[in-house]
């Protein structure tokens, strides 16, 4: 509506003629709706809006005398992967471009995850989970070195078996059954990768005594039972000698070397998936690689002032042949894809080849800017006297920076294009009043968002974004209770329009279950679509789904590619900023309400931040489980983020750490009536409110506590007791000394030694 009023006072204060406005919209639909509301509006003829890439199509066009025909592959993303995987697969003929591959699959196919580089333990298992940290053997590891460690192996024909119980048991009330990190069977030589810089420091979540008494104790271990022991070092990791001195060692230990054959490896990794999973990456660096158009040169300068890593370069190693094909095929055929509808346009601009007719030109989306239709937009200005730019943009809502959209030219505009008149656009006519709220305040907890005053039209009296807490394996229920809930409170006597939002396609409701959805509920127009998918849209209802933590969740932890992450634009220093952005278009989707659903269990930190935030949702909307209601109270005791969960096993129910099987802290339920029990002050407490079991924790080694009968009577004795055995815990209470525990007791954990294997 702004760009086309823009343009109907420009036509009508005969400041400018319809052939000299240019109107630019990033997709073709939002172009044709742009035209269609001009006919509506405007009298003026002759004037219509231009995607960039039509507009680089016009510029080639009229330079070439001609326009060139599109490559099939440039809007056909399946098509072009698979052409990609072809040429990939292709150059593993090659014996030096083969050997590349083996290099870079066994040293750089995992983010080298640094533990020292996070406060507890659990951030960096959700680290590890995140970036999938498996060896090429698939093995589900627990670091980046022990990664290195045991593809090397792998490589060199060693058979090892990973986190192998030793040969002898070692269970102990202080320490589970000793797994070292790799056993080499045909050697009987164990190896440990221990945790520790050169100064001896563990990373921040490890205590470094402990850690050092437990170095010491498998050392007399392997001593005392003769086992060969070779050890790695962190520190070998961080400067680059681990395989070196690895290699070193157990060549010292008389271990032989047989090297896999490239071409078996590269087998192996067909099998699991692996190399048609880099093609697809390979077909992604390579439209990023187009996009931003560099020369080698350019390129070369770019990675030198990011301090891009060998991860980096050997990636770029193996883009380069694919690159050389892929541009070889659009020579071959005579085509161009959108990326040189940009680069070409703007070359032939900046040296004076085409020169502009257009004396405004307007842009939309323009938080959507990338740096080569920037740099395509001001060489069209500088090549006209006296053009002016007038740009709509909202840096709430700038959510592709992964296709190369740069905030910065939104927020530092002037910058770029010099002198500039900025108008707020502080009135919404699309969501209520109760959702700005905590729209607003969520996207502005970035202090590097411009900070904007939003009114709305509408105003309601209570809050409008509702929290449905519920386990995510009943998520089809969720959905049927959400819908129910709007079937009966709907303001229209028309059918209300549902969207379904989520941050991933998958997470989405299958065809099925969406045709079951519209038939159970025939007053609703239900539609689902991803959140990026949504943007611009508005329905009377959200309901966003997928709001859980972990690499798939929302916000998303997954990892970019360094070489991806270095052909993008600079990441924000926030963290999540542009997920914050994407939750904010979620939630300002509805015009009347947004529901959210969560797994408490597993709940995104975006739905815990709005409850820890006391923002203003409604929270008592829906029945909620008393497990969903004390589920973030239930950290887990050893790395502190896990939540622990109700499992079973051949003993029956217990609580374990979400991070299993990196964190494999586990605790007893209540023996009364099967609930956690929550850890209070010097306390276990059952958290179901009608029972109120509850037992003392032993003040000598943290251990729950149990009642027992002796010579004199009942008395509270520790579980970890073993009789005689080495570090059993005799620590004993007497009844009447030890209290039930007040309602609302509260306090800190009580300080003791955990459970904990010394690997830990």
């Amino acid at each position: 509506s702004t760009m086309v009023g823009r343009a109907g006072f420009l036509l009508e204060s005969g400041q400018a003629k319809a052939s000299e406005i240019l109107m630019l919209a990033y997709a073709r639909k939002a172009a044709d709706e742009m035209d269609t509301r001009m006919q509506k509006r405007l009298t003026a003829r002759g004037l219509s809006a231009m995607t960039f890439h039509s507009l680089g199509l016009k510029i080639i066009g009229d330079v070439e005398n001609g326009r060139p025909s599109i490559t099939p592959l440039a809007d056909d993303p399946t098509r072009l992967r698979k052409r990609v995987d072809e040429w990939f697969q292709g150059q593993l003929d090659v014996t030096g471009y083969k050997a590349l591959v083996v290099r870079y699959f066994s040293r750089y196919l995992r983010p080298a995850i640094n533990p020292f580089d996070f406060k507890t333990e659990g951030e960096y298992f959700e680290s590890l989970n995140a970036n999938n940290m498996r060896s090429l053997k698939g093995d589900e590891l627990k670091g980046y070195g022990e990664s290195l460690i045991a593809n090397f192996l792998y490589r060199m024909g060693v058979e090892y078996q990973y986190e192998a119980r030793y040969a002898v048991p070692t269970r102990t009330p202080d320490f589970r059954d000793y797994h070292p990190d790799f056993f080499l069977p045909a050697h009987n030589i164990y190896i440990e990768h221990f945790g520790i810089d050169r100064q001896g420091n563990t990373a921040p979540f490890v205590d470094r005594a402990k850690y050092h008494a437990g170095m010491a104790w498998k050392r007399d271990l392997h001593k005392k039972h003769r086992t060969g022991l070779i050890e790695t070092y962190h520190y070998e990791t961080t400067d680059g000698t681990l395989l070196q001195r690895l290699e070193e060692r157990l060549v010292q230990a008389g271990v032989q070397f047989d090297p896999l054959p490239d071409e078996a490896i590269l087998d192996d990794l067909r099998q699991l998936g692996t190399i048609s999973e880099f093609s697809g990456l390979l077909a992604d660096l390579l439209m990023r690689y187009k996009a931003n158009w560099f020369t080698e040169e350019e390129l070369s300068h770019h990675l030198g002032t990011l301090e891009a890593g060998p991860q980096v370069q050997a990636a770029l190693d193996l883009l380069k042949p694919v690159l050389r094909k892929y541009e070889q095929h659009l020579a071959e055929t005579g085509t161009i894809d959108f990326e040189d509808m940009i680069g070409r346009a703007v070359d032939y601009v900046q040296k004076g080849r085409f020169r502009s007719p257009w004396s405004h030109i307007l842009v939309d989306e323009f938080q959507d800017i990338s740096k080569p239709r920037a740099k395509l937009i001001k060489a069209l200005r500088d090549s006209a006297p006296d053009c002016s730019i007038f740009c709509v943009g909202d840096d709430w809502q700038a959510i592709y920076r992964f296709t190369g959209s740069d905030l910065n030219f939104t927020t530092r505009f002037e910058e770029v294009f010099g002198a500039s008149k900025i108008t707020i656009l502080d009135k919404t006519f699309r969501f209520n009043d109760k959702i700005n709220t905590v729209a607003s305040m969520f996207v502005m907890a970035n202090p590097e968002q411009r900070e904007k005053q939003m009114q709305t039209v509408a105003k309601v009296d209570k809050p409008a974004v509702s929290l449905l807490r519920q386990s995510k394996t009943e998520i089809d229920g969720s959905i049927q209770r959400v819908l129910e809930k709007i079937t009966g409170q709907r303001l229209d006597p028309e059918r209300a329009s549902v969207y379904l939002l989520a941050r991933y396609h998958f997470t989405l409701p299958s065809s099925a279950d969406l045709s079951r959805y519209r038939q159970t509920f025939p007053g609703l127009d239900i539609q689902a679509m991803t959140i990026h998918a949504s943007k611009g849209k508005e329905a009377d209802y959200v309901i966003v789904l997928g709001m859980e933590t972990g690499k798939n969740g929302f916000p998303s932890e997954k990892q970019t590619h360094p070489l991806l992450e270095a052909l993008l634009p600079p990441k924000e220093a926030y963290l999540f900023a542009e997920e914050r952005r994407l939750f904010y278009v979620a939630v300002t989707r509805a015009r009347h309400r947004t529901y959210l659903i969560a797994d408490m269990n597993c709940a995104s930190p975006f739905v815990e931040e709005l409850l820890k935030g006391h923002y203003p949702v409604e929270q008592e909307e829906f029945e909620v489980s008393l497990m969903q209601r004390l589920a973030g109270k239930l950290r887990c005791y050893r790395c502190g983020t896990g939540i622990m969960q109700k499992r079973s096993g051949p003993h029956g129910s217990f609580m374990g750490c979400s991070y299993y099987p990196r964190c494999s802290y586990t605790e007893k339920v209540c023996l009364t009536c099967s609930m956690p029990m929550q850890r209070v002050g010097n306390y276990r407490l059952c958290i179901n409110p009608d029972c109120g079991a509850w037992t003392p924790v032993c003040p000598s080694c943290g251990a729950a506590m149990e009642k027992r009968r002796g010579p004199f009577g009942v008395f509270w004795g520790c579980t970890n007791y073993r009789g005689k055995a080495e570090n059993s815990c005799s620590t004993t209470r007497e009844v009447h000394a030890v209290h039930p525990p007040t309602p609302g007791l509260a306090g800190p954990h009580p300080s003791s030694c955990l459970l904990r294997s010394p690997s830990t």
